[in-house]
């Protein structure tokens, strides 16, 4: 660390010592003067003392002078004291104004301004809270320093950034004092915390509960050890509710933090199609399931299944069960129009979207993961308006972040929640706090909307402290710009430690610099006389190399929106050093709080396993089976073709919760209400593809022109790529096509790769490879194929 050069001779410029300075020259010069005159008045008695001076005499000419004449005033000389008082003032001012020029403190801040913030201005800004085991008065906050046994915490409505790197004992000096603070504030605040293998949880669960919070574990690392999510629960309520307006936005707010990612540079086309695929399966889950008495199986797994089951096995038109179902809605029914956007594309467009949107969903698919989104433990209001406050953590495993898309979602969803709750009530905030602490936040896919969460979440009562190891991880999961836009909403950054140098380079600008004196020495090298000079030099507060040699327990606090001290008298915000010299470092758990967060169990042992560990994934789903749609033969009359053959359905069919024809259609629980259902289709106003059609104007048209109209609907259901087709051959050179096939080998499956070397024309060679999880191979070949 800089060590400041000392300017011990500006004391010599200090007022009050030049002020001393001439004081005692004018009192020397009154007694000076005093004595002179007194000796000047005493020289004709000296002179004849010494002109009559006799061995014998036994006094000295100057026994006659004393002491008393320094202190002795002689009004009858005025004059003589005027005049030494007027040349000893010349004097005597001289020297103190070379005084003041050779001694005086240069730093005169003309380099830079930057300064640490002085232990008395902590006291005067920031909440002191004792480090013990008791309650406090008033609300918690964020701890800033540790001095005299008491932690002074920001209990401002800031966000904060820490910029902490692998074994910077981050947990340790912040996390768990943080949280201790929060449970002992007489002013309950929730906490949502993010938990890698869960050690916090076991460590301060035990003492949360004894401060009166609920505490609750969604629960990734095994999720029957944990509560149960159901990322449907909200649709559902509002559908429950017949709030279907909402439950449509909600179903869409959910599909888009699934798919959508800004720093994606595929066609926006598969994005779009896969939230409108999604959206209209949930919608079509919705209905159904209320409609039959069955919203316990409104399940992201039960939707998986239906496009699984009914996405697959296309026809020789290129049709599935899935159009079918959805063709056979009402044309205002919202599964359906959401569904339009599937039906604008064909054969390898459309399985590429079914793909898609598939890899997205298969982790509901797992048993684990369908059982705990099956049911759901946690209202989310209850974070705000329950009547106990909620400790919430979510515990992941580290070496697999196949399901931390299910996290995000989660937050996605809470962010949404709460932050319409609070702008609909009076006071446009919650009655409880919100605070959420992200521990290894860039660990996790992008929660949608934190960035506006950050913006207004302050005035809603929702604060957010992210915990990141550098500044890199963020850009990389957020995008430069949106990284940018969520560190301009963290009021409070602390920087611990980081192994990035941009990150101490970065942070040391932000500091901002200061003036500091150099003292320069000239001389010969064995010369003891030797001159020196002082000169004022820039210099920044901390340098990145000191920012990466902080010592244990230190950290750097920048607080740019700490502007009020608690007098609410306007401060400046410098930045904070929290250093082992000036007794201001935090403490580690160890030092203070390891008797009451220590607790050495398993997870599996903390009780909380949910009740949907035994759920029967059987139960979750509806049959999809039901018998295709009889087509018309070819070159046939109207009213000739084959009929349906009708079976009864076991129970009512099940009706949309939205307006209906007179006869329901839909698909049922059961192959036979199918059935039921195309039986009651005549058969003439049936298209090859299963939907209705016009009846035909004249039902005596000939057999040619039938043949023709067919054909006609044909071709205009194929498309455009086949219009305009290019053989492989013509299009592309020998030796590229051969590249090409060898990157497919290499990348693709044994079943896509046998498609792939089936393609004949450039067209369906771009459409396969446009798909989104071929987008690498794409990149390395567009320039052969486009």
């Amino acid at each position: 660390m800089h060590k400041e050069f000392k300017q011990w001779k500006k004391v010599f410029a200090d007022k009050y010592f030049l002020i001393a300075f001439t004081l005692f020259c004018y009192v020397a010069v009154t007694c000076i003067t005093n004595f002179f005159i007194h000796l000047l008045k005493q020289i004709p008695v000296i002179l004849s003392s010494f002109k009559n001076f006799d061995q014998s005499q036994l006094s000295s000419p100057f026994s006659s002078m004393t002491w008393k004449w320094f202190f002795e005033f002689d009004w009858s000389m005025g004059i003589v004291y005027g005049v030494v008082y007027v040349l000893a003032s010349i004097f005597i001012l001289r020297q103190v104004y070379r005084f003041r020029i050779a001694f005086r403190d240069i730093n005169k801040q003309t380099k830079g301004t930057a300064r640490w913030t002085e232990i008395m201005e902590i006291q005067e800004t920031y909440k002191a809270v004792k480090d013990d085991d008791n309650e406090y008065e008033g609300s918690a906050g964020m701890p800033i320093v540790h001095f005299n046994d008491h932690l002074y915490v920001d209990t401002n409505s800031t966000h904060t950034l820490v910029v902490a790197s692998t074994q910077s004992g981050k947990t340790e000096t912040y996390s768990y004092p943080y949280l201790d603070v929060i449970m002992r504030a007489k002013e309950k605040d929730s906490v949502v915390i993010t938990d890698i293998k869960g050690d916090m949880l076991k460590n301060t669960r035990a003492e949360f509960e004894k401060y009166g919070y609920e505490v609750m574990c969604f629960n990734l690392l095994n999720p029957y050890w944990g509560m149960a999510y159901n990322p449907l629960e909200l649709v559902k309520q509002a559908y429950l509710k017949k709030d279907y307006s909402k439950a449509q936005m909600l179903c869409n707010t959910l599909s888009y933090s699934l798919f959508h990612n800004d720093k994606s540079h595929a066609d926006p086309m598969w994005e779009n199609a896969s939230i409108a695929l999604v959206n209209a399966l949930i919608l079509a889950v919705c209905d159904l399931c209320i409609k039959n008495g069955q919203p316990e199986n409104i399940t992201m797994y039960t939707l998986t299944v239906m496009l699984n089951e009914l996405g697959s096995n296309p026809d020789e038109d290129g049709y599935t069960r899935l159009d079918h179902f959805f063709g056979n809605l009402p044309p205002s029914h919202p599964a359906k129009l959401q569904y339009g956007t599937i039906q604008f594309s064909q054969g390898i467009t459309r399985s590429g979207i079914y793909t898609g949107t598939m890899a997205k969903l298969k982790n509901y698919t797992y048993d684990t993961i369908a059982r705990m989104t099956a049911r759901n433990d946690l209202n989310i209001e209850d974070l705000a308006y329950g009547e106990k406050p909620v400790a919430l953590f979510i515990v992941y495993p580290d070496w697999d972040d196949s399901n931390y898309t299910i996290i995000s979602t989660f937050l996605s969803q809470v962010n949404a929640v709460l932050s319409e709750k609070a702008t609909l009530s009076k006071e446009s905030t919650l009655p409880r706090k919100v605070r959420f602490l992200f521990e290894e936040v860039a660990n996790i896919p992008p929660i949608e909307g934190l960035n506006r969460s950050l913006a207004v979440g302050l005035s809603r009562g929702m604060l957010y402290t992210l915990v990141i190891q550098n500044v890199s991880q963020l850009r990389d999961v957020y995008g430069d710009d949106m990284a940018v836009a969520i560190m301009g909403n963290l009021g409070n950054q602390i920087y611990i430690m980081s192994d990035e140098w941009e990150d101490a380079e970065k942070f040391s600008e932000k500091l901002g610099v200061t003036t500091v004196i150099s003292a320069d020495r000239q001389g010969d090298l064995m010369d003891v006389h030797k001159s020196y000079s002082e000169r004022e030099e820039e210099r920044p507060l901390m340098l990145p190399d000191e920012l990466r040699r902080l010592k244990k327990g230190e950290w750097v606090v920048l607080r740019t929106k700490k502007r009020e001290d608690l007098k609410r008298n306007r401060v400046v915000p410098y930045p904070i050093f929290a250093s082992l010299d000036n007794g201001t470092n935090m403490l580690h758990r160890y030092e203070y709080l390891m008797h009451r967060f220590d607790n050495k169990i398993a997870l599996g042992d903390l009780g909380f396993r949910g009740e949907h560990e035994t759920l029967d994934l059987e139960s979750l789903l509806i049959e999809f089976e039901f018998n295709e749609p009889v087509k018309e033969e070819r070159k046939s009359k109207p009213g000739k073709g084959k009929k349906q053959k009708a079976k009864k359905a076991p129970g009512e069919p099940v009706s949309s919760e939205f307006p209906l024809p007179e006869e329901p259609i839909g698909f049922t629980e059961s192959s036979e209400g199918m059935d039921s259902l195309f039986a009651s289709i005549p058969v003439e106003n049936m298209n090859e593809h299963g939907f209705y059609e016009d009846p035909p104007m004249n039902e005596s048209l000939h057999e040619d022109d039938l043949e023709a109209s067919e054909e006609d609907i044909i071709m205009n259901s194929l498309e455009e790529v086949y219009e305009t087709s290019t053989p492989i051959s013509d299009a592309i050179k020998p030796d590229h096509y051969v590249y090409i096939k060898l990157l497919a080998h290499k990348q693709l499956s044994e079943s896509e790769y046998a498609y792939f070397d089936s393609l004949k024309t450039v067209e369906e060679l771009r459409a396969f490879f446009r798909a989104p999880e071929k987008k690498e191979i794409y990149e390395q070949i567009k320039t052969h194929i486009e």
